[in-house]
């Protein structure tokens, strides 16, 4: 329990504390998506569809199509491998390529949990003909509320370049997963996301829904 609270405790930091300020500008959007996993016991399969706004939710900052698979290799350690596409109209209507490898470890006590995923993204723009590599790192904690269908959380997520660029951009959310019954799932949030120097604006303030079928 003394580990779970330091965990915590170092979480509500990262997602209560402010970044350096990269630029005055800021935005409002909105990120809405629609997940499905096929669970075959260890093995699983997945598949996601997400539409990003902005401009205060007047354009459509980009969409992304994914299909992938994973694998449970213990309860607190699984992994995945997925392939994404990307349509991104805010960039000049290009398009990106994404392999992506990921690893999750969970810890758990009682109604508290925490989660470490590590992501490696392998990303190619046909139209630059340019290739990036990415890494991203995020923090969750969360709280399943005894005798109720919500489990609160707070989540932190940092994006490097393995490109020369070091920092990215940072994720700050604050939300909840909501149980519909067995195998749905709804997760409303509210993000702050800091972008780096190179970002379209400096921040953008976030509205989430996203649903999850588990069957």
């Amino acid at each position: 329990m003394k580990r779970l609270c330091i965990a915590a405790s170092l979480l509500l930091a990262l997602v209560c504390g402010s970044a350096r300020a990269q630029s005055t500008t800021n935005d409002f959007g909105t990120w809405t998506s629609v997940q499905l996993v096929k669970s075959f016991g260890a093995p699983y399969l997945m598949a996601r569809f997400e539409h990003r706004s902005y401009h205060n939710v007047t354009g459509t900052e980009c969409w992304f199509a994914m299909a992938g698979g994973g694998y449970n290799f213990t309860k607190w350690l699984k992994g995945d491998l997925s392939y994404e596409y990307w349509q991104i109209p805010s960039a000049g209507k290009v398009s990106q390529h994404k392999g992506v490898l990921c690893f999750t470890e969970t810890l758990s006590r009682e109604n508290l949990s925490f989660a470490l995923r590590e992501k490696y993204e392998f990303a190619w723009c046909p139209e630059a003909n340019s290739i990036s590599n990415t890494l991203r790192v995020r923090l969750r904690g969360q709280y399943k509320i005894p005798e109720s269908v919500f489990t609160p959380y707070l989540m932190y997520e940092i994006f490097s370049s393995f490109d020369g660029k070091g920092w990215v951009r940072s994720l700050h959310y604050a939300g909840t997963d909501i149980s519909l019954g067995k195998g749905n799932f709804l997760d409303i949030f509210y993000m702050y996301h800091l972008y780096g120097t190179d970002g379209p604006n400096g921040s953008c303030h976030l509205l989430g829904v996203g649903y999850t079928f588990v069957f």
